[in-house]
Order: structure tokens, then C-alpha cells, then sequence
């Protein structure tokens, strides 16, 4: 059987390919590498709720923007789980229709390409994830999931007791099945649970066991740094970054997230979709106009970078983050020339073995 082998830069390449979701936040999506990478399980935690609530909305209605401005381009679902009078279990319509219209997104289109799900117990939490697997199965328009709290009915707060465990594994098999039906289709999922323990100096192991920080992907857990609203976001697992940690303010009078850093990102959206009508429409070669399309997608990985760069002009950042890229990919190239290189020195080698083996075979029969 003829087995197909690839090299580690093309699987890292064709990571790089697939679209990114943005969290609304440019230090964010810097730690995570350009965003939520489509096809990926994350599982987000932290001392602040309201601050995983709103990061959860923003992922919810940036999925629904096209892909030049860092979205999915698909519809959403959300798994509501807790105490609907104490946790508004149900999609918050002000919160979503704030951030909808942030977007230039019409809230009523927008509200619509969002399904919301909602659970208030244990047995309607196994119903729910059901529902939401058959959604996403049948509606190929589905590009993430987002499960809120969704380790609630299953975590006690007390001491762990048989009855305990019996839970656990029912949310590990939950997860599990809700993961299979995301990455079958290649869909997001995005979890939020609590920590293990609140208010703690250090980072907390997220509630639910070992499970759900084996299986998630991408770990990330915030904490609150001071009083004046700054975020501290701790970077626990990534398949391609070491653990980071990025620091970011929230504006508490305004629902979106990384509001100071937004001039740059509109800035820098202008100039691209000014370049793609002036520029990219005017190449007469198709491959420069590929070659301008994955500078695209090298600026949107690492916008973060570039809005702290100490440039005077976007423009003059984008070329930067091109020479910068540019680089990279003649880096990969060498590589890959001195692994062909070092290829054709055994295959030499072996050829100069050969010959002389077949010199002396005479010799032998003598």
C-alpha cells in the first residue's frame, strides 16, 4: 500500500492557510496566533465570567463577517448552560445586537445566522449537545460552536464523591461527542468553564478534570490584574505557540473588546481592501496575485505585532510584516533545498557504493 508522506513544512503551511477567527482583541489574537484557527477545539476559563461571556459574543458575531475581515463567513451556534433567572441562560439579544451592529452587521440578518441552545439541567444539557450535533451535522453553513459553562451540572463544588466521578465521565463523554461532530465537519468549538480555584496568584486548572485539558487544543485562562480594567491572559497550551502571556485592557462602557486598538485594525482593513481594488486587480501575472493574497493572510496573523510597531503610517507596517514574511518563506525555502541537497548526497553516495560493488562482483566469480 502506497503510503504519502509530508514534509513538517507543509503541514505547517497548510495550518497557515486555513482562516482564522479574531476575538475582537489584537493582543489576543497575536497570543493565539492570528485568532481561533477554524477546526479547532479552545477552551477559555478564568475569574472573570463577564469578561468569558462577552469574549464568547464576540467570537459569536465576528464568525458571521466575511474572511478578509478575520471572520468565518458561517453561522454560529451557541450551548447556553446554567440558571436562566440567575445567569440569563438565554442568547443576551442587547449584548449581541451591540456587537452585530460594532460590525456594520444588520442585527436582525445577524441574529438569525445564530442558534441558540440552552440547557438548565443535567438531562437537558445530554438533549442539548444532541441538538447541537445534529446541527451541526446537517447545516454546512455551521463554522463554531461555542459551549458556555457547559461543566456546570457536572462539577460539584464540595468534596469529590462516587456520584462525583459518575458526572465527570458523563461530561467527558459529552464533550467528547459535541468535539467528534465539530472536527468532523471541521467547525470550531469554543468552551468556557470556571477555574478550579478562584482567586488564586497563579493560573488554575479549569474545572472538569484532566479530560477537557488533554482534549482542548488551545488552553487559555484570565485574570484580572488591577482596577482599571487590564486583563491578563495566560497562555497554557497552543499547538504552535509556547505559553505566553498577553496583556489587554477592556473599556467596561462599550461591549467591545480591545476598543483602543480598533482605529488600527480599520486602518489597516482600509488599506488592504484600497490595495486589493488599486493594486492586486491590476497584476497581469495570476501568481503575484496569489503572492499578494498570503501577504493578506501573513498581516492578519500578526496584526497584534503591527499595531505596536513604532511606524509612522499603516502602509509602512504592512510592508514590514511582508518583508518579515518574505523572509520566512525564503528561511523555509533553504530549508527545504538543503534537505533536497542532502538527498542527493546519500543518493550519490549510494550510486558510488553501488558501482564499486558491482566492480568487484567479477573479481568474486573468479
Amino acid at each position: 500500500m502506497h503510503v504519502e508522506f509530508r514534509s513538517g513544512i507543509q503541514v505547517l503551511r497548510e495550518h497557515e492557510a486555513k482562516p482564522r477567527l479574531t476575538t475582537g482583541s489584537l493582543e489576543l489574537d497575536s497570543l493565539l496566533a492570528g485568532g481561533v484557527e477554524l477546526g479547532t477545539f479552545s477552551l477559555f476559563y478564568g475569574d472573570e465570567g463577564r469578561l468569558i461571556d462577552r469574549l464568547l459574543y464576540n467570537l459569536l458575531c465576528n464568525c458571521l463577517l466575511p474572511l478578509e475581515r478575520y471572520g468565518l463567513d458561517g453561522k454560529a451556534v451557541i450551548l447556553n448552560c446554567g440558571n436562566y433567572r440567575q445567569e440569563q441562560a438565554l442568547l443576551d439579544l442587547e449584548l449581541a445586537t451591540d456587537l452585530l451592529k460594532a460590525n456594520g452587521i444588520d442585527p436582525a440578518r445577524g441574529l438569525d445566522q445564530i442558534v441558540a441552545v440552552s440547557a438548565f439541567n443535567t438531562d437537558q444539557a445530554v438533549q442539548a449537545v444532541e441538538e447541537v450535533c445534529n446541527i451541526v451535522t446537517s447545516d454546512e453553513r455551521v463554522r463554531l460552536v461555542v459551549a458556555r459553562n457547559l461543566a456546570k451540572f457536572f462539577i460539584d463544588d464540595g468534596v469529590r464523591s462516587k456520584e462525583t466521578l459518575v458526572r465527570i465521565q458523563q461530561l467527558q463523554h459529552l464533550v467528547g461527542k459535541l468535539w467528534q461532530a465539530c472536527s468532523a465537519r471541521e467547525v470550531s468549538l469554543v468552551a468556557s468553564c470556571r477555574p478550579r480555584r478562584v482567586n488564586t496568584f497563579r493560573p488554575s486548572p479549569p474545572e472538569g478534570g484532566t479530560f477537557l485539558r488533554h482534549l482542548a487544543q488551545v488552553m487559555v485562562c484570565f485574570k484580572k490584574k488591577d482596577e482599571t480594567g487590564t486583563q491578563l491572559a495566560y497562555l497554557l497550551k497552543h499547538p504552535k505557540r509556547k505559553a505566553g502571556i498577553a496583556e489587554f485592557s477592556l473599556n467596561h462602557g462599550d461591549y467591545v473588546m480591545g476598543r483602543l486598538t480598533i482605529p488600527f485594525r480599520i486602518q489597516m482593513q482600509q488599506e488592504i481592501e484600497n490595495l486589493t481594488r488599486s493594486f492586486r486587480e491590476a497584476l497581469m501575472d495570476p501568481a503575484r496575485r496569489d503572492a499578494f493574497d498570503s501577504l493578506v493572510k501573513a498581516w492578519t496573523a500578526e496584526q497584534g505585532a503591527m499595531s505596536y510597531a513604532k511606524v509612522p503610517s499603516v502602509l509602512e507596517v504592512m510592508l514590514l510584516a511582508a518583508a518579515v514574511d518574505n523572509r520566512k518563506t525564503i528561511e523555509d525555502l533553504q530549508d527545504e533545498l538543503q534537505e533536497v541537497r542532502s538527498h542527493l548526497q546519500k543518493t550519490q553516495s549510494d550510486l558510488a557504493e553501488a558501482r564499486i560493488a558491482a566492480r568487484t562482483l567479477p573479481r568474486n566469480r573468479e
